[in-house]
């Protein structure tokens, strides 16, 4: 017997909810702390769950799409070739897991494009909404020193915390753009107060926690959101200019006000913002990110096929030393560490569905639910930047790969019907055709 519950608005049975739960939600930084607020618990649950997952796309390898077992086929490619190595320079299987770890997304994207595809899921929905609940329950439990003052806070486990008064990790603020950007679809299509104050819930949160990082990849992802919305009559352009001047009148009253209450408040995001089109400063964050660069990127040059791969490992950290031996180098950037472990084939291959993502939004075919998560997928490119991409986004790209594919319950019944309509009209001729023989056999006798 199958038991359903209803969730967030919906529908899903008890199944659905464990492995939902497991294998996708639990993958959330900012929700699995609230589940079990312990990193080495969590770090060693997310590889076993990438072994898990792995697992069970070469097990459900025959039934998996061309393009999928093409992906799955290079990876293997890549793990084999570790495996040798690891045998050969190390004596063991494999020298280091987190090698797999940082190429597990690429098996992550096809396992949760496949689940959703088998299920039938329709999660957008959900997911907007569980980000808005984990965020609000994260911040009722941890965010009682949330400021704007950016002060460093020393903690024993920093687990999905930001390490200052921002309280959360950039990797758990940049989620929240897919609500944002469900209810700001929702509110253009239906104009009704109940989508916009989700919205704009979300743009707050996105701004109040100042990740600059955060803030590039919001405004890359709602500019893509307003070009396939255009380019797919989603979006009514007399409608988009009427909320680009509503939305500008508000600005200004809003910048007024803050202006008069908060005078100083105004140019400190000003200079937050700033710091986005000059990374490099002296006294800015990202600094260390272009140091990385500087100092990376000719050992890449070295080897840049494959990587250093578990050498890297091996190798004493040029930049820091504070941290563990043969630990690896601890990169901020999603590019350069698949760079440097993995090479250029590794960095292929691991964005290559965002590519893939980036190449469809200029596509005049595409649903809303994939215009929502295609707008977020390839603003992970900017993200890359700045951080290394969490394993949970590689989910939402898989969510997303399935939309492109997904054919609506309604449209599938309606193609259904024109079929079967058009093999009752390819019958009828037939069926006349041996009536008219039958009567002719009639009047013969």
């Amino acid at each position: 017997m199958s038991y359903t519950v209803k969730i967030f608005g919906y529908d899903i049975n008890v199944g659905e909810v464990l492995l939902v739960f497991f294998s996708y939600l639990l993958i959330e930084n900012i929700f699995s702390w609230l589940v079990w607020p312990n990193s080495i618990i969590l770090l060693l649950f997310e590889k076993i769950a990438g072994i898990a997952v792995f697992c069970y796309v070469m097990y459900n390898f025959a039934n998996l799409k061309f393009g999928e077992k093409i992906v799955m086929g290079l990876m293997c490619a890549i793990l084999l070739r570790l495996v040798f190595e690891s045998m050969i320079d190390f004596g063991t299987i494999f020298q280091q897991l987190t090698l797999f770890t940082i190429l597990v997304p690429v098996a992550y994207v096809v396992f949760i494009k496949a689940v959703s595809r088998t299920l039938d899921l329709d999660l957008l929905k959900f997911i907007s909404n569980f980000y808005i609940v984990t965020y609000i329950i994260f911040m009722a439990v941890y965010g009682r020193g949330f400021s704007f003052s950016l002060d460093s806070v020393v903690m024993v486990d920093y687990g999905p915390f930001s390490g200052d008064t921002r309280i959360i990790h950039a990797r758990s603020i940049f989620m929240m753009i897919i609500p944002m950007l469900y209810y700001f679809h929702q509110y253009i299509q239906a104009g009704k107060l109940k989508f916009f104050l989700p919205f704009a819930f979300c743009f707050i949160v996105i701004l109040i926690h100042q990740h600059r990082s955060v803030w590039a990849s919001a405004l890359f992802a709602i500019g893509i959101y307003l070009f396939m919305g255009l380019r797919n009559k989603l979006i009514p352009l007399p409608k988009l200019l009427q909320l680009i001047l509503g939305g500008t009148i508000i600005l200004v009253l809003l910048t007024f006000v803050i202006s008069q209450v908060f005078p100083g408040m105004l140019k400190f995001f000003a200079d937050r913002f700033s710091e986005i089109f000059d990374p490099t400063r002296e006294d800015g964050t990202g600094k260390f990110r272009a140091d990385q660069r500087r100092v990376y990127f000719p050992m890449v040059l070295e080897r840049p096929f494959f990587g250093w791969t578990f050498k890297g490992f091996e190798m004493e950290n040029p930049l820091v030393d504070w941290w563990p031996a043969k630990s690896g180098q601890h990169f901020h950037e999603g590019y350069m560490e698949m760079l440097f472990y993995h090479g250029f084939f590794g960095l292929m291959l691991k964005y290559f569905y965002l590519a893939y993502l980036f190449v469809k939004a200029f596509s005049r075919r595409l649903n809303q639910e994939a215009i929502v998560l295609i707008a977020f997928s390839v603003s992970g490119l900017i993200f890359s930047f700045s951080y290394v991409l969490p394993l949970v986004f590689w989910g939402h790209v898989g969510l997303c790969l399935y939309y492109l594919e997904r054919v609506p319950a309604e449209e599938a019944n309606e193609s259904v019907a024109i079929d079967l309509n058009a093999q009752n009209e390819s019958i009828k001729p037939i069926q006349s055709e041996n009536h008219q023989l039958s009567n002719r056999k009639l009047i013969n006798s």
